[in-house]
């Protein structure tokens, strides 16, 4: 069963989309910097079961590039737009800012989103994490020399990202023009991006009642176990799992675990 590249139009913006599968509808939502390419490997399990649909968030990969409006409201509007042409979603599974953004709208539409997967993030992330990733982000992601450059920044985010993850982030989510090779996220968008991460998602985890799994990677210097733990014990219906061997980078890193983990929740 092969993964299909297409566009997306919605009212807001067009996005570029990644699908696989039929039946219910589970969409996928990337971290930052990254794109709809990075859930090849878990929905190519999982589009045996749903219809999966992975999309580049705005700012990123090649969906559209405004050049404001990257607040966590402007991101869950996006959602809300392409359940509009998609439909309701059995679930919205997202990474990093992607999870941020699945638990936010599955919060805001919960007639329209069955469940949610938050890979990677949670509430009760501690204020420090985020100051290193805006430190991180100092100067921004500037234009490379070539392809192998590019490669060595992707495996300087982790050590445990396997060759394949790392060629794939380097063949479809950078570009060459005039002997340069620079990332397709628009640095002044992740740069925005950046700046309004940090969203209290206490309020919208506790109060909804849609079912929520979070997964953390075992060594995630991203989401600690006092973060983890305290997400989960906001309410009933928050479920968690830890996958072993991975850190921040679980659909990369773990993809079967993580497609397995997915399927297991969904079915229950």
């Amino acid at each position: 069963m092969g993964i299909t590249s297409s566009t997306l139009r919605t009212r807001r913006l067009a996005f570029a989309a990644r699908s696989v599968g039929e039946g219910d509808l589970v969409l996928f939502l990337h971290g930052i910097t990254a794109g709809a390419v990075v859930w090849d490997p878990v929905i190519a399990e999982l589009g045996r079961h749903f219809r999966c649909v992975a999309v580049d968030q705005r700012g990123h990969g090649h969906s559209e590039k405004p050049l404001t409006g990257y607040r966590a409201e402007d991101y869950v509007a996006d959602v809300a737009a392409i359940l509009d042409e998609l439909g309701p979603a059995r679930a919205v599974v997202g990474h990093s800012l992607g999870a941020r953004n699945a638990i936010l709208a599955g919060a805001a539409m919960p007639e329209r989103v069955g469940a949610v997967v938050a890979v990677d993030y949670a509430a009760g992330i501690e204020p420090e994490v985020f100051e290193q990733l805006r430190a991180a982000r100092t100067g921004g992601d500037g234009v490379l020399a070539d392809l192998d450059d590019a490669r060595r920044a992707v495996r300087s985010r982790s050590p445990l990202l396997p060759e394949a993850a790392v060629e794939r982030r380097v063949q479809h989510l950078f570009s060459i023009a005039d002997g340069a090779c620079s990332p397709l996220a628009a640095p002044s968008a992740v740069d925005q991006t950046v700046e309004a991460m940090d969203v209290d998602l206490t309020g919208p985890l506790r109060e909804s009642r849609m079912p929520v799994l979070v997964v953390r990677g075992a060594q995630s210097p991203f989401l600690s176990p006092v973060a983890y733990r305290l997400t989960l014990g906001l309410r009933h219906g928050i479920e968690g799992a830890v996958v072993p061997g991975t850190d921040h980078f679980v659909p990369e890193e773990a993809p079967h675990d993580l497609a397995a983990l997915v399927r297991v929740f969904l079915a229950r």
